[in-house]
């Protein structure tokens, strides 16, 4: 018995030191566990600061990161969760767009939302992601919530409308929109929005009926009558358009958008000899300012351009502007664009430059000078606005194309390869446009497109260098190009076509311009010649003609229809026996030609 209580008083002991010994080992613990949690928490709210500053400088790539390091550090951390989930939001990474990745981002932002349900912002933009996604329930959850709390905050009702809506709601949708109406009053905004659902529904009763209300609430605001008036245009009663329209401009005579309302419908009926009285009429309109009546000038010229028809109307229309705004380099650069249209480039070249005059800063300007001067054949000059504009602008490569293209025109070969190349160092710097290119050269993060344009800007050098006699230097340039891009049709129709030209190995040729047909190229009319060429020259004059013929089908009344194709038919049909279809064919050539000495020579030959 004595040893029983000895051992019952030593177990009583040792529990209760064991007990002593744990409480102070799991005080310990926790004072641990806070001192650890408080240093997390630091060092999060340390990321989280830097990626406020960053995203406030506009360093979204820098905020992310951030947000990112003081997400891991403390997933505790609501402020740092949201707004690295709203970033991953916006990323354009592909891994983080997928739907549960997407999901997995709101579930981050939703502690935030719940622990400061009246930071609006962020929490209307929980919600409105919410809805994006599809998830309504969660998104209306937030939108009601909100509304109750801040009831001021009238805005909410109009995203939860939106929400219900989505959600097959619509009485709820309709009690929202009907709820801010009563606190805000109409507004023709609030009216569309209500008139679009309903013209969803099929309502066509209820979308008139409120129309009818807002024109109601004020009878002599025009802009309620045009709404009504569109209404009735969509639901194509015209007679009640027109008649609307027409109110609209007797209660405001010189109220612009009335005019322009009645210009567009007299447009839509065909009536130009109206549209064109109304247009002239809304130019005048004081309550129109320049860039509506420069909007609405443009898009009357365009359609004079566009269906061929007589421009004087226009050119008087323009007058009126002109007359309006003389200084003004919008006005001018419409004048420019619209000369340029109806082919009148001395006076665009004109109009732009008193544009540059007044604003040398303008690349689109100066690009819009250089782009007429190569249409009017005065290449030099076009280089010349290039040398001007590089004096109070950086070229972007645009420019630069057009000084090559202007070079390439003027058959000033040296300096078009020198242009071109420039723009190869603009892509790549440091890479010369005259090396042996292969694939080690070419940095490993450069896009599809850009190696494309590589290989694009190489096939021109080549084209360059043939024509200025140096066939070595072409064909490298070529290389270069298939080098980059291996499918490079263009490449390998030029390359194809100046080997056989210039007596180099006619199966490597045939080779590559049968890979130039492959895929969307296989119409091609320019690349099926070469390949008819090539065989004509290897004396294959059936298969020749079959691709000769399929080229010229191809061209006939289009840019590719050319005296290079015709005569080359002749040549494939006179070696195919057919003697009279040749002679039809080089009289086609004939009529293309610039010079007709070689061809006239040809006729008179084989009459």
């Amino acid at each position: 018995m004595r040893i029983g209580k000895k051992l019952t008083i030593g177990v009583t002991i040792s529990l209760a030191l064991f007990a002593a010994f744990a409480g102070t080992q799991d005080s310990y613990a926790k004072k641990g566990k806070n001192k650890e949690a408080k240093e997390a928490r630091a060092k999060a709210r340390y990321y989280y600061l830097e990626g406020l500053k960053n995203q406030v400088e506009g360093r979204h790539a820098e905020a992310y990161e951030y947000f990112r390091h003081a997400y891991n550090v403390d997933r505790s951390f609501p402020e740092a969760a949201f707004n690295y989930a709203q970033l991953r939001l916006v990323s354009r990474v592909d891994s983080l767009m997928n739907s549960d990745e997407q999901d997995r981002s709101m579930t981050m932002m939703r502690p935030y939302v719940d622990a400061f349900p009246r930071d609006y912002d962020e929490v209307i933009y929980y919600a409105y992601a919410n809805a994006r996604l599809d998830h309504l329930e969660e998104a209306i959850r937030i939108y009601e919530r909100t509304d109750t709390l801040m009831p001021e905050r009238t805005g909410t009702l109009l995203h939860l409308a939106d929400a219900y809506f989505a959600d097959g709601q619509d009485e709820k949708g309709f009690g929202a929109l009907n709820r801010y109406e009563k606190i805000e009053g109409k507004s023709p905004n609030l009216t569309l929005k209500k008139i679009s659902y309903l013209i969803n529904r099929l309502d066509t009763v209820g979308a008139i009926n409120e129309a009818s209300s807002l024109v109601a609430s004020n009878p002599r605001e025009p802009a309620y009558l045009i709404l009504k008036g569109n209404l009735f245009q969509l639901l194509e009663k015209q007679d009640s358009v027109e008649a609307y329209f027409k109110k609209a401009e007797s209660i405001a005579p010189g109220y612009g958008a009335a005019k322009l309302a009645l210009a567009d419908f007299y447009l839509q009926q065909g009536d130009s000899a109206a549209y064109d009285n109304k247009t002239y009429e809304a130019l005048l309109a004081e309550d129109f300012g320049l860039e509506e009546k420069a909007g609405l000038l443009s898009e009357y010229l365009q359609k004079l351009i566009y269906d061929k028809s007589n421009t004087k109307r226009g050119d008087y229309l323009f007058s009126v502007l002109e007359k309006q705004y003389p200084f003004e380099t919008e006005v001018l650069d419409l004048a420019a664009r619209y000369n340029a249209a109806k082919g009148n480039f001395d006076t665009a070249i004109e109009k732009i430059s008193y544009a540059i005059d007044l604003d040398k800063t303008n690349e689109t300007f100066w690009g819009q000078k250089m782009t007429y001067l190569i249409s009017a054949d005065r290449w030099k000059d076009a280089i010349a606005t290039y040398d001007q504009a590089v004096k109070h602008i950086t070229p972007n490569m645009g420019l630069m194309m057009l000084r090559a293209s202007a070079a390439h025109v003027g058959e000033d070969y040296p300096l078009a390869i020198e242009a071109y190349g420039d723009i190869i160092k603009e892509i790549v710097p440091g890479l010369d446009p005259a090396a042996r290119l292969n694939l080690k050269m070419i940095p490993s993060n450069l896009s599809l497109d850009g190696i494309e344009q590589l290989s694009s800007l190489y096939t021109t050098i080549g084209d360059c260098y043939f024509q200025a006699k140096n066939k070595e230097k072409a064909f490298e340039a070529y290389d270069n190009a298939l080098t980059l891009d291996p499918e490079n049709s263009m490449a390998l129709n030029n390359y194809a076509y100046f080997t056989v030209e210039s007596g180099g190995d006619i199966e490597k040729a045939a080779n590559m311009s049968r890979r130039s047909l492959e895929r969307e190229n296989a119409e091609n009319p320019t690349f099926l010649d070469t390949y008819a060429w090539i065989l004509y020259k290897q004396g294959k004059y059936e298969e020749a003609l079959e691709y000769q013929k399929k080229a010229i089908a191809n061209s006939e009344g289009s840019s590719s229809e050319s005296e290079e194709l015709w005569n080359h038919y002749g040549d494939i049909l006179l070696a195919a026996g057919d003697k009279a279809a040749a002679l039809e064919a080089w009289k086609k050539a004939l009529e293309l030609a610039d010079d007709k000495t070689e061809l006239t020579k040809k006729i008179n030959e084989h009459k």
